[in-house]
């Protein structure tokens, strides 16, 4: 089995070498399934990062969401501790850069939000498999938040990012469902 290391290097590869026109496709039919499904029509308040190069567009999700009259939250990464805080996100122009490229909420602007306000978690990452395995970044992030999470988590994917075997370890948490163009999995 590869590690965890040589997969994030051939998928992250594999996502560069997506065109934008298969990426614009690829994301559109996967938001659609997203918004159509239940969990999304059921949940009031939705946690989403804001996309970056080659991952799944949240930006029209995000839109959609505030059409919608729904409560968008997004993580502030804290990198020393490696645990985040959520903050509600009514305008794009509440997000300052933070490291590694990242768009996230300014405290100044955006009121914090409890975890247990979260309905639906929509979960970041580099692979996945069938059965909600995941793969994230590498920092950990996601796998403390989720171990004590209440709410529905689903995982954005394109094609690429679907893979037979996830490497995981004890400390790994699954996700729900995986959302592909092709579908829901899980």
């Amino acid at each position: 089995m590869e590690t965890k290391k040589e997969v994030r290097k051939k998928v992250s590869q594999l996502l560069e070498d997506i065109s934008s026109n298969q990426w614009r496709e690829w994301s559109k039919k996967i938001a659609n399934h997203l918004i159509a499904s239940s969990y999304w029509q059921e949940a009031e308040a939705i946690a989403l990062t804001i996309s970056r190069g080659k991952e799944v567009d949240t930006y029209f999700l995000i839109e959609n969401a505030w059409a919608q009259g729904k409560t968008v939250v997004v993580p502030r990464a804290n990198f020393n501790t490696r645990e985040m805080t959520f903050y509600e996100l009514t305008s794009f122009d509440q997000l300052e850069e933070g490291p590694y490229e990242l768009k996230e909420p300014d405290p100044r602007k955006c009121s914090l939000i409890q975890q247990r306000e979260i309905d639906l978690i929509i979960v970041p990452g580099l692979a996945f498999d069938k059965k909600g395995a995941r793969l994230g970044f590498g920092g950990g992030f996601y796998d403390r938040f989720l171990a004590c999470a209440q709410a529905t988590t689903i995982a954005l994917a394109f094609p690429c990012q679907m893979i037979s075997t996830i490497p995981i370890e004890s400390h790994d948490c699954k996700v729900d469902y995986v959302v592909t163009p092709e579908g829901f999995y899980c």
